[in-house]
């Protein structure tokens, strides 16, 4: 994945946010003695049934709508893929998705991903427009970092005609925006009115988090952030353990200390502001909790799945 930045982003990196740059300036290749891979989480190997469909868990599907974003950010799970036009969908490809999510009622919930389903507008309105007719699709999701990314943007014609369609939608059905969010840093004002414009549509805004060794390795951190993020109706979502992608290893936060900021975070915030802490294994299915310092005795060297496999982490 080459580094790819948008002014916006550049012109905070050049007054000094060092989060920032760590995010995406691009650092170093991958070790060579890592045993971390391209896609620890099997979405091509196990769960497309068709191109940019993953169907992980029976009644929810992720779209991958393209590989393209505005920015491309160092930490990414789908680190071998984005910047590509292997991701991009033809309208053939686009109908196929709509025809398995339509012959597989027991898909209720439809993450539209990428890449960035904001970044890509003209594929997303079509495909929103198409999703919208399923009467079995009750949740439309839409993962994003265009606000944090480029938040003028969102006066783009085409950006505000998407937030149009999702003005109807949320009139009927449930819309959810989910933004990865990893530092105080990003949460500019203009940052902010993007993300406002967005919760105008009536779509629930939650954030999504990585830890990221160097960025948001600490409770202050993370407690500034959760807090900003709070106050300004923003439900913290998920806060993610780093996936074991090649090329991410920098990024790693050793395992112990993750937990042990977890578990401080639970003692200073409050509920409705603090995410659920969740490890992706690798291999596995299923984002698992991890139990914090309050349980005592607990081994944490292997991790059980959503199907009952023993896994290592």
């Amino acid at each position: 994945m080459k580094e790819q930045i948008t002014p916006y982003l550049r012109t905070l990196i050049e007054k000094g946010s060092i989060p920032l740059r760590a995010q995406f300036k691009k650092k170093r290749q991958p070790k060579k003695e890592s045993n971390f891979t391209n896609d620890p989480l099997g979405e091509e190997e196990k769960y497309s049934p068709v191109k940019g469909l993953v169907h992980k868990f029976g009644n929810r599907a992720l779209w991958k709508v393209s590989y393209r974003c505005a920015a491309h950010c160092q930490f990414c799970t789908r680190f071998r893929q984005i910047g590509s036009d292997e991701g991009d969908l033809s309208s053939e490809d686009i109908q196929a998705c709509i025809e398995y999510i339509r012959t597989h009622p027991e898909i209720d919930d439809v993450i539209l991903s990428g890449g960035d389903p904001l970044f890509t507008v003209r594929d997303t309105l079509t495909i929103f427009e198409e999703l919208a007719k399923i009467d079995s699709v009750k949740v439309i999701r839409i993962g994003t970092r265009l606000p944090i990314h480029s938040p003028k943007s969102f006066h783009a014609k085409l950006l505000k005609e998407l937030m149009r369609k999702m003005r109807l939608y949320a009139r009927k059905k449930a819309l959810f925006v989910l933004i990865n969010i990893n530092h105080p840093d990003e949460l500019t004002k203009s940052v902010l009115r993007a993300i406002a414009t967005i919760q105008k549509t009536g779509a629930i805004i939650l954030s999504q988090t990585v830890f990221l060794k160097g960025v948001n390795d600490n409770v202050e951190t993370l407690e500034a952030l959760f807090t900003t993020l709070y106050h300004n109706k923003i439900l913290p979502y998920y806060i993610y353990r780093c996936d074991y992608v090649k090329g991410v290893e920098h990024f790693i936060v050793p395992f112990r200390k993750e937990r042990m900021i977890m578990t401080e975070l639970r003692k200073c915030l409050s509920g409705i502001a603090y995410p659920t802490y969740a490890i992706d294994v690798p291999g596995g299915r299923g984002k698992i909790p991890p139990p914090l310092h309050f349980w005592k005795g607990t081994v944490f060297r292997y991790v059980t799945d959503f199907d009952g496999n023993k896994l290592k982490i």
